[in-house]
């Protein structure tokens, strides 16, 4: 009973916030149901970072990237602890806990985007901008595998700014971390530089770039650096994070 209580108190508060508009002090994990998107920025309202996107991109898919880009300047790099502002506002309390999955979803929450949640009922429209309410990277794969927005790695998938990448490990898990995906540059022959922003990559905040084979020779064998005569992008991590690691697939945010 006195469970049921404390989750009924949680709800009840968080539909009050709504109704006032005070979303963003309000952690999503606490409700029993993904709470209704807010009011998006509006076109030119967050720095553009001079990215330039698809047209048909839809705006709160815009602001995800941006939000990121956001996060990403002001952290600079430096080594967040297990709990931080992330998991603070995601779980409210202090737990250590890795963080990756709930930075993506702290940008997608505020940035608009419509929250969904594994073997919960949602209606999603084609053209709706989602992301998963979930702190597992597991549980965000299933989420947008439910409703048919997962594209696989390791079978050819091209993705989009906007959408999320989830890597694996070679003999190991294929759920192991997840990124937002902020620009896509086709470089030929079925291979794409990937610009990602990372939560949770040592610790920090990070942009990661990479060539991303669509087609590779071996499986699970996608990521590959970009050659040292290629690499122009400040504020990048070229390296990557191990050998070991490949693309497992996409969500398609939108």
């Amino acid at each position: 009973m006195k469970g049921f209580t404390v989750r009924a108190a949680a709800l009840a508060l968080a539909l009050i916030a709504a109704a006032s508009g005070a979303w963003a002090d309000i952690a999503p994990v606490n409700m029993e149901t993904p709470p209704p998107a807010i009011k998006t920025q509006r076109e030119g309202e967050l720095e553009t970072y001079d990215l330039t996107f698809p047209e048909e991109m839809p705006l709160q898919a815009r602001n995800f990237v941006l939000t990121a880009r956001a996060e990403l300047e002001e952290n600079g790099w430096e080594k967040l602890p297990k709990n931080n502002q992330y998991t603070h506002w995601y779980y409210q309390d202090e737990r250590e806990i890795g963080w990756c999955s709930v930075f993506q979803l702290y940008c997608a929450y505020h940035s608009g985007m419509q929250l969904i949640r594994y073997r919960q009922e949602t209606d999603v429209a084609p053209g709706d901008c989602i992301s998963a309410m979930e702190g597992r990277v597991g549980n965000v794969y299933l989420a947008f595998e439910e409703h048919g927005r997962w594209l696989d790695g390791t079978q050819g998938a091209v993705p989009r700014p906007g959408y999320l990448v989830i890597y694996g490990v070679r003999g190991s898990t294929p759920y192991t971390h997840i990124a937002i995906v902020e620009s896509v540059t086709p470089v030929g022959e079925d291979v794409y530089e990937l610009t990602t922003i990372e939560g949770n990559l040592n610790s920090s905040v990070r942009r990661l770039n990479y060539r991303y084979d669509a087609s590779p020779r071996q499986m699970y064998h996608n990521m590959s650096v970009v050659p040292q005569e290629e690499i122009t992008r400040e504020n990048c991590q070229y390296t990557l994070q191990k050998d070991t690691w490949y693309v497992t697939g996409f969500c398609a945010t939108w």
